[in-house]
């Protein structure tokens, strides 16, 4: 699942500004988490971010630090990533099974078990030949489990291969990023893989790398693909009469920044482009130059980032509330509640501030109370609000409730949809495997309802 939102256990759901661990082991983003920030680099003479040092797995222990800083070593072939998770040559796979064992249950047991209303307590310590993982009690029950077989087995190995690739040791070229775009070529949101060509992105040369990037990338391209005048959200394509609306204001905002490069008086006088991410984890977490990526979408815009909640932290040995990337670009960081907090941010204007909420978990039971005030707030703000879920039933679920709750003060911008540029990695759950989530799948947007006029 997302290392970013929620852990598949005892208390998986929480309220929106709690925090949410990572699946088990490490994962792609949860790597990002650990590490320092990137630093710049040269590619092919342009300046590129390189994020390879944020993947370097952890030396053996019989070997010294001195002689692992030295060189770098590499742990696993890129033609045999494929290893048993408890056998891995890399500590944090093997950690990873131990979690698996500890706090899952066997699959077949679950079944067996779950009409007579009794609880599975016998552990996974068997590994699937197949996929590495540790999946059921036995090889008998191994055997017997053929949805396992039939529809999670091939999905587990790839994530299996994934991991180890990342920590193999090998130079992990996809994550030296281009930087700014030229004026005359215009960028292609229709998907992935046309977004990635038209940003030059030269390093990505097959799947799994696309799937490295796509997970660390999801949170700054779904931004600029809702903000960005091409982009593929349009009345054709799930956006509302309403939504049009509130993006025409944000775009305007943006086209008036296009303008002041040549007019100083209304250079003077422009705001910059406000970006809250509300409940916000790992996102905050992030390498701060990652976020750069936004900035080159929209490159004549001064925007602040301002990520809120308690677990709004940023990177590891990072103290700093307020960090300058670029002369375009701060983030700022606000460890409380958004509707605790909201004068610190007020007033708000619908042509200068948008929302986003990353697979937040309205809709759950454990969760919906909390969001409560948060939600009621923003809806008084008459902003635009994206929020996204890490499958459909997530975002579904989350849809509902928003209906029950808040449907007759808000309009819907952008109708529930898969989002073109969610992650592309699937994660599992440790308590079960069955269960697995990809970041920012789907994507819907709200505000505070503008007018109360009503038809007959």
């Amino acid at each position: 699942m997302n290392a970013n939102k929620r852990l598949f256990g005892p208390g998986r759901w929480h309220t929106h500004c709690s925090l949410r661990t990572s699946t088990g082991g490490q994962s792609a983003g949860t790597a990002l988490l650990c590490r320092k920030l990137p630093t710049a680099t040269l590619v092919d003479g342009r300046r590129a971010i390189s994020l390879k040092s944020l993947f370097t797995p952890s030396p053996p222990q019989d070997v010294a630090l001195g002689a692992a800083s030295k060189k770098q070593r590499i742990l696993v072939d890129s033609n045999s990533l494929f290893h048993r998770l408890s056998k891995s040559p890399i500590k944090e796979m093997r950690e990873k099974s131990l979690l698996i064992q500890d706090h899952g249950s066997c699959a077949t047991c679950v079944d067996k078990t779950a009409a007579k209303g009794k609880v599975a307590t016998r552990e996974p310590t068997f590994e699937c030949p197949n996929c590495g993982y540790p999946t059921h009690c036995s090889e008998e029950h191994w055997a017997q489990d053929r949805g396992h077989h039939e529809e999670l087995c091939g999905q587990l190995r790839e994530a299996n291969e994934d991991e180890h690739d990342l920590r193999s040791g090998r130079t992990l070229r996809e994550f030296e990023f281009p930087s700014a775009q030229l004026a005359e070529v215009v960028v292609n949101f229709s998907s992935w893989d046309s977004f990635l060509y038209t940003r030059s992105f030269t390093n990505i040369t097959s799947d799994r790398a696309m799937r490295h990037v796509s997970k660390v990338l999801t949170y700054p391209v779904t931004m600029g693909a809702v903000l960005h005048q091409y982009s593929p959200f349009t009345l054709s394509a799930g956006l509302t009469p309403e939504g049009l609306k509130s993006m025409t204001a944000l775009r305007t905002t943006i086209k008036e920044h296009d303008l002041a490069r040549s007019d100083k008086e209304l250079a003077m006088r422009q705001t910059p482009l406000r970006v809250f991410v509300l409940g916000a984890r790992a996102e905050a977490m992030l390498p701060p130059h990652l976020y750069l990526q936004l900035a080159y979408l929209l490159p004549n815009s001064p925007i602040h980032v301002c990520f809120i909640g308690p677990e709004a932290i940023p990177a590891v040995d990072e103290m700093r509330s307020t960090i300058v990337v670029s002369s375009r670009l701060v983030l700022k960081y606000h460890k409380s509640y958004f509707h605790d907090a909201i004068w610190n941010f007020a007033p708000f204007d619908p042509f200068t501030d948008v929302f986003f909420m990353f697979s937040p978990g309205i809709g759950h039971p454990k969760a919906r109370d909390g969001w409560h005030p948060t939600v009621e707030k923003l809806l008084e703000t008459k902003c635009a609000v994206f929020a996204t879920g890490f499958h459909e039933q997530d975002m579904q679920t989350d849809v509902r409730v928003l209906k029950k709750d808040f449907g007759d003060k808000m309009d819907w911008l952008l109708m529930p949809q898969k989002n073109p540029f969610g992650s592309l990695k699937r994660d599992f759950g440790i308590r079960n495997l069955r269960e697995w989530a990809i970041s920012n799948w789907g994507i819907y947007g709200f505000r505070g309802k503008r007018y109360e006029v009503q038809r007959k």
